[in-house]
């Protein structure tokens, strides 16, 4: 397996794409990001003629964003999750929900719509993907299964592959992947990260008999990672278990006021808090998952312990 790495215009840095030859063909797994660079690394490093199978992880910018040149310069057959399908074509939907879910958690009118021009022009800043197929409808004749670990977006699709999980953005070695504030279409409702994530956390241990090939930087270990990801989610939410009666942005506004200048740090910063707040409502959730997995020691205990005591203090 062959790693591609190249920079990206996001605060998460460079990204890996992957390719593989097998009997003549190259798979590939995401495409890097949507920039002149890439685009060139891709046309004098990848032969599209002989390109079969490109399988998508998720639909964030610099894992999908030169789907478009493939489809239009390759005869490759390209497969991207259903939840990543249903975010392309139900756009205006989740555009409407997103304003409403904004208007319930303190933000005005005015601000909401400034986080809609910043996204909107943020999904027209990367060609929109075509001409893929629906992951789950599709079959392939090489002998690649997949598995989703939604936490990070909806869909983070993991493609297990010739003693391979390339894991897009699952598992990052000393990265706090944020947990995108996205739409459930089924509910009309908020997308429940955190709940995903804990149920995400039972699946890994599948993957340690796998060599891991994660979206960004090096892979350390899975016990590593989770550890890493677990105590930023309690350092974080602890620091704000004493505004959870707030609105949202009246909670952003008391402890990173900083993040109001700017729409797009505004909806990441959104996204987080509303993390935090699902984790300190049940966070007994969280540790269980990590105790069935065995990942959790005595450090993570205290921790947990902490927020279990103020959580009691606070109902009495």
């Amino acid at each position: 397996m062959d790693r591609h790495t190249l920079d990206t215009p996001y605060p998460v840095g460079p990204v890996h794409f992957y390719t593989c030859e097998l009997s003549g063909d190259i798979i590939m797994f995401d495409t890097g990001p949507y920039t002149f660079v890439a685009l060139d690394y891709i046309k004098k490093n990848i032969n599209l003629n002989r390109l079969k199978y490109v399988f998508i992880t998720h639909s964030h910018a610099d894992h999908y964003g030169l789907e478009n040149f493939i489809a239009k310069n390759s005869q490759a057959r390209i497969f991207m999750p259903k939840m990543d399908h249903l975010k392309f074509t139900n756009l205006q939907t989740r555009i409407e929900i997103s304003k409403k879910l904004l208007l319930k958690y303190g933000f005005s009118t005015d601000y909401i719509e400034k986080i809609k021009v910043m996204l909107l022009n943020f999904v027209n800043s990367v060609p929109l993907p075509i001409n893929y197929e629906i992951l789950e409808e599709s079959k392939f004749d090489i002998d690649l299964n997949y598995m989703f670990c939604p936490g990070h977006s909806k869909s983070d699709a993991v493609y297990l592959f010739n003693g391979y999980a390339i894991t897009g953005d699952c598992l990052l070695n000393n990265i706090f992947q944020t947990p995108l504030l996205d739409v459930d279409y089924d509910k009309n409702d908020r997308f429940n990260n955190y709940e995903a994530y804990c149920s995400t956390l039972l699946k890994f241990p599948i993957l340690e008999k796998y060599t891991i090939l994660p979206g960004h930087r090096k892979h350390s270990s899975i016990e590593e990672i989770v550890v890493f990801y677990v105590t930023k989610i309690i350092e974080r939410a602890s620091l704000i278990q004493d505004h959870c009666d707030k609105l949202v942005f009246d909670i952003i506004k008391n402890t990173i006021p900083y993040a109001l200048n700017d729409p797009f740090t505004a909806y990441i910063k959104a996204s987080e808090v509303l993390f935090f707040l699902d984790f300190l409502l049940n966070p007994y959730l969280l540790k269980e998952s990590l105790e069935k997995i065995n990942i959790i020691d005595s450090r993570l205990l205290r921790m947990f312990d902490r927020i279990f005591l103020k959580k009691v203090y606070q109902k009495n």
